[in-house]
Order: C-alpha cells, then sequence, then structure tokens
C-alpha cells in the first residue's frame, strides 16, 4: 500500500492536479494509457511557479495495527507535510499538466476501472496487486490553477480475512514565483 501512496504523491508533485466525462472511449471496461492520457488533458494545469506541499492522513483503519501502531503513522504523516520543500513547477512541468499523474496510474501493478475527467479535476477508481490480494483505489483530484488537491483511498486485504483501509489528502498551493534556490 505504502508502494501505490508513494506512487500517487510523487506524480502529484510533478503534475498538475467535479467531472462530467467518463473518458473510456472504446467501452471496454478499462482504461487504456491513451484514454487516460487524454483524460488528463482535460483537466487545468497548475501556474508556473513555487508550491508548498501538504499531507493529510484522513483515515486509517486496520485491524493488524495496535492503536499505538495507527498513532505513530497519523504523526508520521503530520511530520512528513510540514516537511516537504517548497516544489518549484517550471513552465514546461506546469504545461504537462496532469499528464504525469495519468501516465503514474498506467505503469506497475495497477488497472485503472473508471476514470473521469473535465477542467476541474479527475476522478478514477482502480484495482492494484496488493501483498494480499487486489487492492481498490479511488482517487479524486481538483485544479484551480493555482491550487491542486488529490483525495486517494486505498482498501486492501489484510490476508487475516478482513480489510484495511487508508485514506489520505496530498495537496499543492502556489505561494509565488520560483526563488534561485528552489
Amino acid at each position: 500500500m505504502l508502494r501505490i501512496v508513494t506512487v500517487a504523491a510523487a506524480a502529484l508533485a510533478l503534475a498538475a492536479c467535479s467531472s462530467s466525462d467518463d473518458v473510456d472511449a472504446d467501452g471496454d471496461g478499462t482504461v487504456s494509457a491513451e484514454e487516460a492520457k487524454n483524460a488528463a488533458a482535460k483537466v487545468r494545469p497548475l501556474e508556473p511557479g513555487e508550491y508548498k506541499m501538504s499531507m493529510e492522513l484522513v483515515e486509517i483503519v486496520d485491524p493488524t495495527m495496535s492503536e499505538e501502531e495507527i498513532a505513530q503513522a497519523r504523526k508520521f504523516f503530520s511530520a512528513m507535510s510540514g516537511m516537504a520543500p517548497a516544489k518549484c513547477l517550471s513552465e514546461e512541468e506546469a504545461s504537462e499538466g496532469m499528464t504525469g499523474i495519468a501516465e503514474g496510474l498506467q505503469k506497475g501493478d495497477c488497472t485503472t476501472d473508471k476514470l473521469t475527467a473535465n477542467s476541474d479535476g479527475m476522478q478514477g477508481e482502480m484495482t492494484c496487486k496488493g501483498d494480499n490480494g487486489p487492492a481498490k483505489v479511488t482517487i479524486d483530484t481538483t485544479s484551480t490553477g493555482t491550487e491542486s488537491m488529490m483525495t486517494m483511498s486505498v482498501t486492501e486485504p489484510t490476508g487475516e480475512g478482513s480489510d484495511k483501509k487508508v485514506t489520505m489528502k496530498i495537496g499543492m498551493t502556489r505561494t509565488g514565483d520560483c526563488t534561485p534556490n528552489s
């Protein structure tokens, strides 16, 4: 699950991040790389500039973890949010828009089952290979041009007959023009 979260966070940090159009153009029940790329092109890209990243662990339910371990996970995500350095989004990166996220969805061990998009964002459902069986992932992204937010939920079997679920929000907010050291 951490691998899925890491890939999504990295894609969001490199790309701009509500819906009206299902992008499964051929109606085969899955979203191809080309269909995902076309969906990404619909989303309003972020403006170039310096961005501050935020992370929030919204929900964690894991019957295999103790309350102490869950508290430590919450503390970790809270600390990570405050430690993320500012990111300078170049003109080239800004022009890529949501393409990085769309490409990230198509790589690795995930199949995009459903994806909708318009100028305000993308919503999707994926099935990814998990440690104990298929993980269901949902994403909901928004972009205003100077701010993006992605809410991602991952539900995965524990191997003990129950499911664990993590929901997190990852955001980027433009703070100004890039500084020479960013």
